[in-house]
């Protein structure tokens, strides 16, 4: 699991299509804290249309209020992308300096039908891959996607899992197959190299509760010695402090989503780890106030 290297990981919950105003506060970020992310981490529902055919009927909706909620599928998605893209990702000071992987779990706002042409179903790999090796999402390849029960080893040689989706039989709509958690994903993890972080989009329902957690996901937790050191989630969040269940700590993180006008400000944090040292750091950036909608 932990090597002796350091790194700094920043995991966002929910994005419902925000991406920019994700990355380039992350961006931002690193600045004012003087060290460069390892690798930016998304909790699903990061809202990865590509056709109008694939919205459901939740994102219609916000849009309607907030165009955001169709960023990717305006700006990432399209050939070309938006051309002021890239520059989030070029060194400073031509760029915005985020000159890391992103990486994201799908949640139940997604283009499936786009997501599924990624990677192979049933044909997980016993063993962690390079991250680098994941298949991107958006048309330059700047976000990459973590399909379920896939894992990863970063450039510092930290394991990271992930399933995304929700609990069947939760919501009253009627999603595509893949938003639905695979507990064969679940098992396959369990059977892998122990993590050191776990990133879902639902979190277990030992922690969030009956219908706002997944019973599925509490396999995760009942086998000890395969419990990962870390696990960051999105999607219904009553419970937002964390909670150490046999030696994981479970962070569920909220939405980033504009709110009359202001972003979330639950959805945010910060891992650094430096073999088994860490530091958490939750909450927005000091600046949030910056990125008010009407900015």
């Amino acid at each position: 699991m932990a090597t002796d290297q350091s790194a700094a990981y920043a995991v966002v919950g929910d994005v419902h299509g925000h991406l920019q105003l994700a990355l380039c506060m992350l961006a931002r970020w690193q600045r004012e804290r003087g060290r460069q992310f390892s690798a930016v981490f998304l909790c699903g529902d990061v809202g990865t249309f590509t056709e109008d055919g694939q919205l459901d009927s939740a994102t219609h909706r916000h849009a309607r209020d907030n165009p955001c909620e169709l960023e990717f599928l305006s700006q990432w998605s399209t050939v070309p992308p938006a051309p002021w893209l890239d520059a989030i990702f070029r060194p400073e000071p031509e760029g915005l300096g985020l000159c890391c992987p992103v990486v994201m779990v799908h949640g139940n706002h997604e283009g499936f039908a786009h997501l599924e042409t990624l990677y192979p179903r049933r044909r997980r790999p016993m063993d962690p891959v390079p991250l680098e090796s994941l298949p991107p999402v958006d048309t330059d390849g700047h976000i990459l996607f973590l399909p379920p029960g896939w894992s990863v080893t970063t450039k510092e040689g930290f394991t990271v899992g992930g399933v995304g989706g929700m609990e069947a039989g939760q919501r009253r709509a009627k999603y595509h197959p893949m938003a639905y958690i695979e507990e064969d994903a679940v098992q396959h993890l369990l059977c892998s190299r122990p993590l050191d972080i776990l990133l879902t989009h639902q979190g277990p329902e030992s922690v969030q509760g009956e219908g706002h957690g997944s019973p599925t996901l509490d396999l995760v937790l009942d086998t000890e010695s395969q419990s990962p050191r870390f696990w960051f989630h999105g999607h219904s969040t009553p419970v937002i402090a964390p909670v150490t269940i046999n030696q994981t700590e479970v962070i569920p993180l909220g939405d980033i989503a504009f709110h009359k006008g202001t972003p979330g400000l639950d959805g945010w944090a910060i891992l650094e780890l430096e073999g088994e040292r860490h530091a958490l750091t939750l909450g927005p950036p000091p600046f949030w106030r910056e990125a008010r909608q009407h900015h």
